[in-house]
């Protein structure tokens, strides 16, 4: 299947384990991020309950994902390049 040396294979498999922990890593930690976020941009934090149901309200479920696609070029290039 892959005709290169034992050590490119290595390589190979790190550069894509790390790549796959990064992505997981950016789409599992997003929606604490986008919560975080939010709670925070008002001048005055609401509660846990109240920044979710804002959220939901504004776009549903998908709405703890905006900003994912950045979130993995900026974060995800980064997390790769420190776990090779």
């Amino acid at each position: 299947l892959f005709k290169g040396s034992e050590q490119e294979m290595k390589w190979i498999v790190s550069v894509a384990a790390a790549a796959l922990a990064s992505v997981l890593a950016c789409v599992f930690s997003q929606p604490g991020d986008m919560i975080l976020t939010e709670t925070y941009k008002g001048k005055t934090p609401g509660s846990f309950n109240q920044v979710c149901r804002n959220i939901m309200e504004r776009g549903g479920f998908s709405e703890f994902f905006v900003g994912t696609q950045a979130r993995l070029v900026h974060v995800g290039g980064i997390i790769t390049q420190q776990l090779v």
